[in-house]
């Protein structure tokens, strides 16, 4: 069995721009445009780091303002109308006692399985008002590698499909290619019979 290196330098030689007379001009198109979709897959690199680091600093803005954010201890009131986010939830009407002593009330989302009475805990901003829960390290890189990835997977996925489009036009313009010089070997060598 032939090694994994000996078939790639086997493809990479059939793919040489050089002056072999059996190399067909749609082998040097195909060849090209796969130099090219790889040239414009390493430039993608750029961007997606851009964006990736992009993400990145957008979570550690959301993390630093995060100590500004602090948990307290709510009861829930009531049930007031339909959330729009996630499935079984609704925003509830909740109250709490702010750091001055004083009652406040005020609306988060929560599982529609959660009773009136029960005690649950919920974030508040700087304000005193309810907020979404701060972000945490682990997020902010998560969020930033999917952004840079995910930013690779469609560079890829766009240079591939223009990849086997211009491998299946190509095949045509052989398929055609071979069957006119069938045609003329056949005219070439069919002799006819003599009487």
């Amino acid at each position: 069995m032939r090694s994994f290196g000996y078939r790639i330098r086997c493809r990479l030689r059939l793919r040489r721009f050089d002056g072999n007379p059996l190399r067909r001009r749609s082998d040097r198109i195909e060849t090209a445009a796969v130099l090219m979709s790889l040239l414009l897959f390493a430039a993608g690199l750029w961007p997606a780091a851009g964006l990736g680091r992009q993400a990145y600093e957008d979570g550690l803005r959301a993390e630093l303002a995060a100590p500004h954010r602090r948990l307290v201890a709510a009861e829930v009131v009531d049930t007031v109308r339909p959330a729009q986010p996630g499935l079984g939830e609704r925003a509830r009407t909740v109250r709490w006692t702010a750091a001055n002593g004083t009652p406040r009330t005020g609306q988060v989302v929560l599982p529609t399985a959660v009773p009136v009475g029960l005690r649950t805990e919920i974030w508040l901003d700087a304000a005193g008002t309810p907020t979404d829960p701060p972000h945490s390290r682990l997020e902010t890189v998560t969020v930033a590698a999917l952004t840079a990835i995910g930013v690779m997977v469609w560079i890829a996925m766009i240079l591939l499909l223009f990849l086997v489009g211009l491998r299946l036009l190509l095949n045509r313009y052989r398929y055609a290619e071979w069957e006119r010089a069938w045609s003329l070997a056949d005219q070439r060598w069919h002799r006819p019979k003599q009487g």
